[in-house]
């Protein structure tokens, strides 16, 4: 089977007086030789031959060739007030055009060349489509060829010839076949070969191609020297018959100069060696030197200077064994990848470098010169109660600059710090990444900066100990009150040390602990720890009530404990308060008459109270200085945009705690919105969180930000799972059990599915557009549990129904106490009626139940054993409630989030259970569920590198073609 390449060919056209054009043709390949052009290479020609070109030097050089196609130069170079559209041929009868055009192909030919030669790319002369391509190949030398000058006195003036040389052979122009392809750089073919040429432009050539020697007149030897042979010679070897030649070959002096490497991007140095009457700069390929003078009666004098290698390779060490080292193209570099690193290997050597004889050439930055000269930096700081001062000096030479001021400049990346309006000074890198946190979280006043005090782990890993003093945080002995009615579990009674622990000094703290390890518990222990400690503050004495029935008089101090919560957790909390710490006074700050209330919030220990009535009163709220502020199911604030978020941070507290097993429930927005209430400031301003953590991590997964994250944040977040601390608790098992569609109902499904094929891929993202998104698929969701969800009137039945009924039936019969859970109040409807028919006692919870009705239900499921099945919303019942009577729990749909599954999970599976607990979930084969699986599964890693924990796609939309195939 024949197998195909991309092969380029140059065409050569006379009549426009243009250098050869390159062209690009598939060709085939046989036994290893190329045989006929195919079709021209093209993207749709090379696709349909399979040929890949793609992030490879063919896409570049493609793009050459069609620049230089001459319909392409035409349109290019088209003047712009010409009526008609003219020819190339026509355009290069213009002087001032063609020098134009012709600059542009050179340049574009330059890299032609240097890329096919490269990459030994094939390359043929004018190839013709009736011959095989390898007839008219010609083929690349790895030898560039050396101009030789011979000059030779007689009687009647100066004879002169031109030869070409690879070092073992002499090429005579007149005697072999050359043609020009390339004047500047010099490329030709020589009897089939490509060869460089060094030094020289190709058309210099063009006199020998008729004849070997040209002879001057006597008397035209002065102008034909100096407006000819002179230009020629100064880069190239010569030799001389009949005249004398002087030769110089002594290193009068070198030169060190920095230089900017613009291939590159970075500054290197170079040497310039000096010699009597030329100069080389140690990269150049230049050996010799030759000049020509007019002596006493006109008499012609050569000089020739040539390079004592020797005595320069001598220098080079001097440099070498400094540091550097020569790069491929002999320019000196230093070994990091710092762009500006010899500028500081510079300043270090400055002075040892004058004493050895080099002279030096520092470029300008900016048109400012650069202030090279030896830099310290000097720390010390004062630690406030909440906050660090750091105070810096930067020396350099003898100015002294407070830190502050770079403090911009590290954020912004930006080196160049301006010393005054003619002078710069480059901030070592090391610097730029050192220090980068410090600029990032702290805030300049002045010539100070401000660090917040949770972010001492910055101080600890930016500063030494020898640069900065900063005392460890203050360690609290932790004794469970006296007055506690609990026994702690050890990991229990940890949790709580680390509340008190950053209680005492005065960080915000976030308990995420798994669903069902009693966060709950371990905060009431943490208040009632608290509580033992007050004492009564000065300002606090007229609201201090005497107990008249206490002996001796009691004084009360209140905790003043606000605690934020989804209305359904209300009741849970309460109970949990009465239970373990019934010392406390405690009041429901919710419903319409707590305007009455509001007066004496401050003479309880605990608040209680809704995220949505916070928000309604942030104006009394605000209004008093709380000793905890403590947040329940805290991803509620999540969105930073929101009126609630903006609440939540009005209101004054001494100490902060949020509570949630899902601190990243979305995105990493979600992390940035919890830890700004914790501890405002310390991941940053949001814009530069997206900037310098979201997008990085979420989109490019930079293992350097999460690790530099996990820093910031680990000693807030406390994160343990069931698996890890609650190894007592009974087994969990889950299974998948996968049912069919009827026959009636998957030709609906797949109808449906066409259609929201149709209508969503290709829809654009925006806001707008996502509610109609989501909406299309819960149709499809709603079809795969039952036709009957989308059209309450049709005979369909559903395959799911049938199993989920079957399988209720089962656990029934064996006296088993079930959580049904579903996303759609719906579904859960459909059981219930198919329940009344067959007299099984059950009760539901959705969002329309009432939260003094809420406490009721799940009452009557813990302590009635007749009733066997508990029909749960998801987002109703997924948090706060405790039915560790249930040992079964099905999920009859899967949902977007994994976390609001697990969360349903554990309202069963959790401290308390003593059977082991079987999670049943039900998935309709060939439908979206089982698409939302597998994309959990895929999604689900960015938080558990972060604080171990789940996390769902941020956008649905972005997974719309897999979910829908």
């Amino acid at each position: 089977m024949d197998s195909f390449c991309i092969c380029y060919n140059l065409v050569s056209y006379p009549n426009i007086e243009l250098p050869p054009l390159p062209e690009a043709y598939i060709v085939a390949i046989k036994e290893n030789h190329l045989g006929y052009i195919e079709k021209q290479a093209i993207p749709s020609t090379l696709e349909s031959f399979n040929i890949s070109y793609y992030e490879s030097p063919h896409e570049q050089i493609l793009g050459i060739c069609n620049l230089l196609k001459p319909i392409n130069l035409e349109q290019r170079f088209q003047p712009k007030k010409s009526r008609k559209k003219l020819k190339l041929s026509e355009l290069v009868k213009d002087k001032k055009t063609k020098e134009i055009i012709v600059a542009f192909i050179n340049r574009k030919l330059a890299l032609f060349y240097n890329l096919v030669y490269e990459n030994q790319y094939p390359l043929c002369f004018r190839a013709d489509r009736k011959d095989p391509v390898s007839v008219s190949q010609i083929h690349f030398s790895n030898t560039a060829l050396d101009p030789l000058l011979t000059f030779k006195k007689t009687n009647d003036g100066i004879e002169y010839s031109f030869s070409l040389s690879d070092h073992e052979k002499e090429y005579i122009p007149s005697q072999n076949d050359i043609t020009i392809l390339l004047n500047d750089p010099a490329w030709i073919v020589l009897n089939k070969k490509v060869y460089q040429i060094n030094n020289i432009n190709a058309n210099k050539l063009k006199p020998f191609f008729t004849k070997e020697v040209i002879t001057i007149a006597q008397k035209h030897i002065k102008t034909y020297v100096e407006k000819i042979i002179i230009p020629v010679i100064k880069n190239i070897d010569i030799s001389a018959v009949g005249f004398d030649i002087q030769i110089k070959n002594s290193i009068t002096g070198y030169t060190i100069e920095i230089i900017e490497d613009f291939i590159k991007g970075n500054y290197v140095a170079k040497v310039i060696f000096e010699y009597d009457t030329d100069i080389f700069d140690h990269y150049s390929q230049k050996s010799t030197a030759s000049h020509v003078h007019f002596g006493k009666e006109e008499e012609l004098q050569i000089i020739q200077t040539r390079r004592d290698t020797g005595a320069e390779n001598k220098i080079i060490d001097l440099l070498t064994s400094k540091g550097l080292s020569l790069n491929d193209n002999l320019l000196l570099e230093t070994a990091t990848e710092d762009s500006f690193s010899i500028f500081q290997w510079y300043t270090n050597h400055e002075s040892q470098l004058s004493e050895e004889g080099f002279k030096s050439i520092i470029p300008k930055i900016d048109n400012k010169n650069i202030l090279l000269a030896p830099h310290a930096i000097q720390f010390d700081n004062q630690q406030q109660s909440d906050w660090f001062d750091i105070k810096g000096v930067i020396t350099i030479g003898g100015l002294q600059i407070p830190f502050s001021k770079f403090v911009n400049h590290i954020k912004e990346n930006n080196r160049f710090f301006s010393v005054d309006d003619d002078t710069i000074f480059l901030i070592p890198d090391s610097w730029m990444t050192r220090y980068r946190k410090l600029a990032s979280f702290g805030k300049v006043e002045e010539e100070k900066i401000i660090i917040n005090k949770s972010n001492y782990t910055i101080l600890q890993e930016v500063l030494t100990p020898e640069e900065i003093d900063i005392q460890n945080p203050t360690e609290t002995s932790y004794t469970q009150s006296p007055l506690l009615k609990a026994t702690l579990r050890p990991y229990q009674e940890k949790g709580v040390q680390w509340l008190v622990q950053h209680n005492s000094n005065n960080l915000g703290a976030c308990l995420a602990d798994d669903m069902g390890l009693g966060k709950t518990l371990q905060t009431i222990a943490t208040l009632a720890f608290t509580k033992d400690q007050l004492t009564p503050q000065e300002n606090e004495v007229e609201k201090i009530k005497l107990d008249l029935f206490s002996n001796p008089l009691e004084i009360k101090t209140f905790l003043k404990a606000l605690i934020i919560l989804p209305s359904s957790l209300i009741f849970n909390w309460a109970q949990e308060i009465l239970k373990f710490a019934p010392h406390f006074s405690i009041i429901k700050y919710t419903g319409s008459d707590r305007k009455k209330i509001a007066p004496y919030l401050e003479s309880y220990d605990v608040i209680l109270t809704t995220y949505t009535t916070a928000t309604k009163d942030i104006s009394v709220l605000e209004k008093i200085n709380f000793n905890y502020l403590i947040l329940d199911e805290s991803q509620q604030i999540k969105n930073k945009d929101s009126k609630l978020f903006s609440a939540i941070n009005k209101i004054n507290s001494a100490h902060k705690i949020s509570l949630s097993g899902t601190p990243i429930e979305n995105s990493l927005s979600d992390l940035w919105s919890q830890m700004q209430f914790i501890n405002p400031g310390i991941l940053g301003s949001f814009p530069f969180f997206k900037e310098y953590f979201k997008i990085p991590i979420e989109k490019h997964r930079n293992q350097e930000r999460i690790e530099e994250l996990k820093t910031l944040i680990d000693p807030f977040i406390l994160r343990r799972t069931k698996e890890q601390v609650a190894k007592d608790l009974p087994e969990l098992t889950e299974q998948i059990i996968y049912t069919e569609m009827h026959s009636s109902q998957e030709k609906q499904y797949v109808s449906e599915k066409s259609a929201a094929r149709n209508l969503l891929l290709g829809i654009d993202s925006q806001t707008s557009n996502k509610i109609h998104i989501l909406n299309t698929l819960n149709k499809l969701r709603q079809l795969a549990n039952h036709p009957k969800l989308i059209n309450s009137d049709t005979d369909s039945s559903s395959g799911k129904f049938e199993d989920v009924t079957n399988y209720i039936t089962t656990l029934v019969k064996a006296d088993k106490k079930v959580l049904i859970f579903s996303s759609f109040v719906s579904h859960l409807q459909l059981y219930t009626k198919w329940c009344d028919t067959q007299n099984i006692t059950y009760i539901t919870l959705t969002g329309q139940t009432k939260g003094d009705e809420r406490e009721q239900v799940v009452n009557q499921f813990q302590e009635n054993e007749s009733t066997s099945v508990f029909f749960i919303s998801l987002k109703a019942g997924g948090v706060g409630l405790n039915l560790t009577k249930a040992s079964y729990v099905i999920l009859l749909d899967p949902w977007w989030n994994p976390f609001i599954e697990k969360q349903a999970i554990a309202r069963s599976h959790r401290i308390g259970q003593t059977s082991n607990v079987m999670v049943t979930r039900f998935i309709t084969k060939n439908t979206i569920e089982e698409k939302i699986l597998q994309l959990q599964e895929k999604k689900k890693d960015l938080s558990d590198e972060i604080i171990d924990v789940n996390v769902i796609p941020q956008y649905v939309e972005q997974d719309l073609e897999e979910l829908l195939t």
